[in-house]
Parts: C-alpha cells; sequence; structure tokens
C-alpha cells in the first residue's frame, strides 16, 4: 500500500483557521467528493480531479490535515461515529477554490468486512464567496432526503444480452436513498436506482446481492442472492429469484473443461485474469452454498494452470515493510527458505529465478507449494534481511508462499482449506491470517494461526492466536500468545499427511474455533480476537527455529550443532509439497 503525499505546513502559514486566507476563488472546487468506510477506524475520502490543481488541502472533523497532490486520502484510527471531511484544490498560483461540502460517514464501532459505509453530503453551516478562510467549525443542520431505515431488498431479476451482457433489476426499497449492488461476491458500485448492468461476463455462473442503504447511511441486511448461468448468446432472456429457467439456477452446471494447452488469455472460467474474488468452479460444488448463515465470499479451486494475481500475492508482506515494497528479504524466525516472488514487481528478482525455479505447480484439480535445494546458495546465512543478492545467496531452499493482503481480508466469518501436508523432517507448512493494518493504520499484529506442522511428526496440527498490546511504527508491541483450549496441539491418531483434510476455523465476535474435517478440535474466547481485519495467507516453510526447539515443544530435539540442516538433511531433501485442493472464505449473512 503506498502512503499518501501530505505536507503538513508550518503554523505560521495558518491564518483563521485555514492554510490559506484571501478573497477570490480562482480555481474550481473539487466535485464528486466522497468517503468510503474500508475497515476498522479507517475511511478513504477521493474526488474528481481539478484541472489546474497541484495540491488539495484536506480538513477532517475541523482538523486541517494538510497538503497532498492526490485524489484521495485515507483518515486511520478514527473513533466510532460521526467522521466530516471537506476538501479544496490549489493552483500553481497558489489560488484556493471554494471548500466543497461536507461529506459525512458514520464510521461503525465494529466494522464488518465487505460492508463499504459510505458517505452523504451535507451543507456547510457557514460558507463566503467573499473569503478563501475555510470554516473549521463548518456542521450540517440537517441532511437532506433523511427517512427512516430502508426494507431488505426484493425481486431481483435479471435479462441477458448478446455480448455477455447482464441488465440486474430489483424492486424499490423503501426508504432507500441508494442501492449498493455486489456482483460474484464484490461490490462493484452504488447507484441510485433500481438496475444495474454489467458488460461482458464470462459464461458460466454469476451472482448478485443487494443492500439498501437509507440516506441516514443505514444498511439493510442483504438481499436473496440470485444465481445466473451466462450463456453467452443471451437475446434479451430474462429470469428472477423464483425462475430457474432462463439462467436463475439452483444447481450448478460445470464450468467448459480446462484445455491444458490453452493460454489463460479468456474464456476459461478459471484462467488466471478472471476479476473475481469467488473462483467460479467453486459453485459446481452444494456445500459453498448451502453453509448455513454465511455466503461465500473468496475462493480458489485451482483448477487452472497458473496462480491469479487478482486474488494472490506470492510474497510475504510482514507490515509491508519488508518483501516487496523495498524488495528487500528477511529471514523470518530463524527459518532456512527464500519464497520465490512469481506475482512481484521486482523484475531483478524475476530475472533471477524466472529461468531457476518456480515453487508453484499445477495438475488441473491442485495447486503444490514445492520446496527445493537453493541452486544459487553461494555462502553461509548469516544477515537476518538484505536485499535480493545477498539474502537469495545465502538461504538453504526455494519455496512459496500466497497470501491475499490488499487484496482479500475480512473480520469474522468462516475460512476454509482443503490441504495435504508434507512428512518430511524439516517442513513447516502453515495455513494461516494476519492482520491487514500496518503499524501506522493502527493494528495489533493479530494472528490466527488455522493450522501449522512440524514435518517430522505429522500426527500432530497446532492451532494458535497471537496480538500484540502497545504496537507504534517504532515499538513492535507486546506479545500475547493465546493457547486455544484444551491445548492448541491435536491430536488424533491421524497422519496428516497421508491424505487430504480441510482445516477451518469459524470466527464470530465472541470466539474463534478451529475445525478439522468439521469437527470441533480448539476453541479461543478473548475479546481481542474482535480488533482487526485479517488476510489469508499459506506457506511452505523450511527449518527454523521451532524445527530446532526440544522434543516437549514439538522439535526435533537434537544437540545445537545438529541444528536442522545439516549437509546430510541438504543430501537427503526430497523436495515437498504442500498440496492445495480449495481455498474459501465466507463471511456472515
Amino acid at each position: 500500500m503506498r502512503s499518501n503525499k501530505l505536507y503538513i505546513l508550518p503554523a505560521l502559514v495558518i491564518l483563521s483557521g485555514s492554510l490559506y486566507a484571501g478573497s477570490v476563488f480562482a480555481t474550481d472546487t473539487p466535485r464528486d467528493l466522497r468517503g468510503t468506510e474500508i475497515r476498522q477506524n479507517t475511511v478513504k475520502w477521493e474526488w474528481a480531479p481539478v484541472a489546474d490543481a497541484v495540491n488539495y488541502e484536506v480538513t477532517v472533523n475541523g482538523q486541517s490535515q494538510g497538503l497532498t497532490n492526490d485524489i484521495k486520502f485515507y483518515s486511520y484510527n478514527l473513533s466510532a461515529g460521526i467522521a466530516d471531511m471537506y476538501v479544496r484544490a490549489i493552483d500553481g498560483d497558489g489560488d484556493v477554490s471554494e471548500r466543497t461540502l461536507t461529506a459525512r460517514i458514520s464510521v461503525s464501532e465494529d466494522y464488518i468486512s465487505g460492508s463499504y459505509g459510505k458517505t452523504t453530503l451535507v451543507e456547510a453551516s457557514s460558507s463566503s464567496s467573499s473569503s478563501r478562510a475555510i470554516n473549521n467549525n463548518a456542521s450540517s443542520s440537517s441532511v437532506s432526503g433523511s427517512s427512516s431505515n430502508a426494507s431488505v431488498v426484493q425481486g431481483l431479476r435479471f435479462t441477458e444480452f448478446s455480448g455477455s451482457d447482464v441488465r440486474w433489476e430489483w424492486n424499490e426499497s423503501n426508504g432507500a436513498a441508494e442501492y449498493e449492488v455486489t456482483v460474484d461476491g464484490i461490490v462493484v458500485g452504488s447507484t441510485g436506482d433500481t438496475f444495474w448492468v454489467s458488460n461482458d461476463l464470462w459464461e458460466g455462473t454469476h451472482s448478485l446481492t443487494i443492500k439498501a442503504v437509507s440516506s441516514s447511511g443505514s444498511r439493510t441486511d442483504q438481499s436473496a442472492t440470485l444465481r445466473i448461468e451466462v450463456t453467452g448468446n443471451g437475446t434479451g432472456s430474462a429470469g428472477s429469484n423464483g425462475d430457474s429457467s432462463n439462467g436463475a439456477v439452483a444447481d450448478f452446471s460445470p464450468p467448459p473443461a480446462q484445455d491444458s494447452n490453452a493460454s489463460n488469455d479468456g474464456g476459461d472460467p478459471n484462467a488466471a485474469n478472471i476479476q473475481s474474488l469467488i473462483d467460479p468452479a467453486s459453485f459446481n460444488f452444494p456445500e459453498t452454498t448451502s453453509k448455513e448463515g454465511y455466503e461465500l465470499v473468496f475462493s480458489d479451486e485451482f483448477n487452472g494452470t497458473a496462480l491469479n494475481p487478482f486474488r494472490w500475492h506470492t510474497q510475504l508482506r510482514w507490515d509491508g515493510e519488508f518483501n516487496g515494497e523495498r524488495y528487500e528479504y528477511r529471514v523470518v524466525n530463524g527459518e532456512d527458505q527464500f519464497y520465490v516472488n512469481t506475482l512481484g514487481p521486482d523484475q531483478a528478482h524475476k530475472d533471477k529465478f524466472s529461468s531457476v525455479y518456480d515453487p508453484f505447480k499445477f495438475n488441473g484439480s491442485t495447486l503444490s507449494i514445492q520446496s527445493v535445494v537453493n541452486p544459487l546458495k553461494s555462502r553461509d546465512k548469516t544477515r537476518s534481511f538484505g536485499d535480493l543478492e545477498q539474502m537469495s545467496s545465502q538461504q538453504q531452499f526455494l519455496s512459496g508462499v500466497i497470501a491475499t493482503h490488499d487484496k482479500f481480508h475480512q473480520k469474522h466469518g468462516y475460512f476454509e482449506a482443503r490441504i495435504r501436508i508434507p512428512s518430511h523432517e524439516g517442513t513447516f507448512p502453515a495455513f494461516w491470517m494476519f492482520h491487514q493494518n500496518r503499524a501506522f493504520e493502527g493494528t495489533q499484529r493479530t494472528e490466527i494461526d488455522i493450522m501449522e506442522n512440524l514435518g517430522h511428526a505429522p500426527h500432530y496440527i497446532y492451532n494458535s492466536f497471537h496480538y500484540f498490546d502497545n504496537v507504534s511504527t517504532t515499538y513492535g508491541g507486546d506479545h500475547n500468545f493465546i493457547k486455544p483450549r484444551p491445548s492448541g496441539q491435536v491430536f488424533t491418531g491421524t497422519d496428516y499427511s497421508q491424505d487430504f483434510h480441510v482445516y477451518a476455523v469459524e470466527w464470530t465476535p465472541s470466539k474463534i474455533v478451529w475445525k478439522i474435517d468439521g469437527n470441533e478440535v480448539s476453541e479461543v474466547n478473548n475479546s481481542q480476537a474482535n480488533y482487526e481485519s485479517l488476510y489469508l495467507q499459506l506457506n511452505l516453510a523450511l527449518g527454523g527455529n521451532w524445527t530446532n526447539f526440544p522434543t516437549n515443544a514439538g522439535g526435533l530435539g537434537r544437540s545445537s550443532d545438529q541444528r536442522w540442516p545439516t549437509s546430510e538433511d541438504v543430501a537427503n531433501f526430497r523436495n515437498p509439497q504442500l498440496e492445495i485442493d480449495y481455498v474459501r472464505a465466507y463471511r456472515l449473512r
């Protein structure tokens, strides 16, 4: 995530509560001011660009936030309740526009990912066209068009036209000022009309849900889900929730078969360029649409031939300070792998590894993350972090990770993956959730470990919950490790490397419950688990501190001079792999 280019001006230039004072508005006022609640206590403000503007002055809750040359601004750590914002444009001569109307939003006390609270525009209590001084005490005496809460949207229907265009329609909801539209699990926008047009949909299953939003910003429960089968040759065929002909289906037909010789350049619903957080193939499986109380919002069935970059990164973000934004890499937990970032923007990384190794293997129905001995290793491991050349030349193995940071994250829900773990000494596979917010955005560095294992002990699965107190941009915080009941170390007598198993957490405001193959195995009741939104990641690590712990802590229990991997361990390395059948995430209806 790139931070705003924000410049705070010295106090001596602030006159009458503003950065500027004067008498003439020589540049246009920004238009289309809006705000969106994008995560806990965070609002993204946006506006349309002004042609001659070089900067914009942003005011939030009556306090000037300084200048930005962007047309968006993020407010972090807002308190629950009403937040107001307005903006002025500043041209190259220093002339300042009239202030916009005030964008007002209700910041949720307990944000739910995907709810996308939005703003209403209100008049300022005073605004003088003869002065450029910003009125920091602007307020609203009323919100135009305010009304009682809207009713849940009914009567969803559709019409498919040639070219795979679909017009979605619904009945007007009493009290609705606008409607939030979700297509295929992604909020695609809001409209004041009772219809929405989706163009160029792929042939296959699609879904629509609607929420009505009142003028006060309150939102209804989600509508029933309308699912349709787009044929690509529609000529005005229509259907609705209650009509399973003409495309509105209850049982889903399979997507077109994957052509293993075809490139992923369109037409294949499992192709890597499908811009949807839901894999269309997921609708083949009844369990994805019948999980009581939940709706599918993210999935990947890995039936294609490449990772989908709309859903995945191939790096550990670790607060964004390493492994990508500065093209730096670091050793975590004393581990011995170097993650090959096949989807990253670092061209030097791609050039160095594209002809050497790709850890992501597809067989038409699963993804395998496979580790190998690093052919580029030329020196011993001496650094904890560094640039590409330094770190890739010292790590003993190459491996992979997939993660959804900045693409999909959610607070509360049901999260699952069907996985087969390797049985190989030194492997450390994991399916886990990590905090979307970074230190400057407000975080407790929350982590939920859905499944962890050490490969020398495939009968044991570990569950855990971590968070940190007192996190700041200069201090990592005070660690709290919460061991689930009954122990967090799961032993059922099963060798989990012999077959695929479904590992899941059901995360509600009151607790986290871990499950294996649908059976509850661990539980945590802790209010700190409700703090923030988390993203998903799966990785195959090698070695590290835990692998080398004493046996009573799950490790190999070797003497200090036999720390894994020894030269003998490297010679016996058999290229283990973590196999992933699917990953799915659901939100509460």
